[in-house]
């Protein structure tokens, strides 16, 4: 059976595009898909996952469904440039990783559906929809709010080291779109357990040696989730590991790149489901019909290694509590 899907119209550069509507069997539809990762460094949050999910569902990569990827490799500010050679490619559907790929995708199209799969802020306050039941707009997803997060991740933190840790730092990437809202929501978090936290930034891997000379001596540290970080985790956890610094992070593929331990949503679920608003997207379902849903689900990882590495003795209840320990 043939499923006519909707023509969209594609804006570029203020120039609209008019887009022939395809038929099931007959023309491959288009995917593009943006990251600030790099391709082979994506563990946790990856593309494979979307693959796998969208083929379950009948698409089928190089036969009935193209994927066109684009990945910054940590780098935001290629971001823009990306977007665009994406948009260029005329695709049916758009996705994306987080709040700035988002951001980036929006300033070049108002028309192609967008589905983000992992934004980090409010995505009402941030502009991207109108409600979270309806959006309203060319975009809709999963996210990854509220950053209440940190508030549990410092109790964890305390858990851990046995102590309230008291002199905090937070590294953070200026260069990600979130960062102001992530450094806020760490503030606040701070301040309710009255710690004192510091604001260290790095824009690039470069940048990662002279953030550690001023991060050195803090209690602990709190590390923002960027593409960043996730490229150079290995690089970020031995840093850590050599200013004997405890850091928690906001992802899992940090954890497993040796970092010390990780609490947040479980980005692969966003992933699996991002599938399914794809696929309902390509079928004909306005993106601003379709609801931003909210993480459900939060995941503990410690890395028991570098906690050894650290002097830290572990509490059998809380590695009990763990959704993964890393040996």
């Amino acid at each position: 059976m043939s499923i006519g899907r909707r023509a969209f119209l594609g804006v570029l550069g203020g120039a609209a595009v008019a887009r022939p509507a395809r038929i099931w069997g007959q023309a491959p539809a288009r995917l593009g898909y943006l990251s600030g990762g790099r391709r082979d460094t994506n563990l946790a949050n990856t593309i494979d996952i979307l693959r796998a999910a969208l083929r379950d569902r009948g698409w089928r990569p190089g036969e009935n469904l193209v994927i066109d990827e684009r990945w910054a490799s940590g780098d935001s500010s290629r971001l823009p440039r990306l977007a665009r050679e994406l948009v260029e490619q005329r695709p049916d559907v758009l996705s994306c990783t987080g709040t700035t790929e988002t951001r980036a995708l929006q300033a070049v199209t108002s028309t192609i559906p967008i589905v983000f799969l992992q934004v980090a802020v409010d995505p009402v306050a941030a502009g991207f929809v109108q409600h979270i039941a309806r959006p309203g707009r060319n975009i809709t997803g999963f996210m990854q709010s509220p950053q209440i997060l940190w508030g549990k991740r410092i109790e964890l933190l305390t858990e851990i080291l046995g102590r309230q840790p008291r002199r905090l730092a937070w590294l953070g990437n200026p260069g990600n779109t979130g960062a102001a809202a992530n450094w806020a929501d760490a503030q606040a978090a701070a301040a309710r357990v009255k710690s004192e936290v510091i604001r260290v930034e790095a824009r690039s891997a470069a940048d990662l040696e002279p953030a550690f000379q001023i991060i050195k001596g803090r209690d602990a540290l709190l590390v923002q989730f960027d593409f960043l970080f996730a490229t150079e985790r290995h690089r970020l956890a031995d840093l850590a590991a050599k200013h004997r610094i405890p850091a928690i992070y906001e992802n899992r593929m940090q954890t497993q790149g040796g970092g010390l331990m990780s609490y947040g949503g479980d980005l692969r679920e966003n992933y699996r489901q991002g599938a399914g608003y794809i696929h309902r997207i390509l079928n004909g379902t306005p993106a601003g019909e379709l609801p931003v849903v909210q993480a459900s689900r939060f995941e503990l990882v410690i890395n028991l290694k570098t906690a050894r590495a650290l002097g830290l003795s572990v509490p059998a209840a809380f590695m009990a509590r763990a959704d993964e320990i890393i040996e």
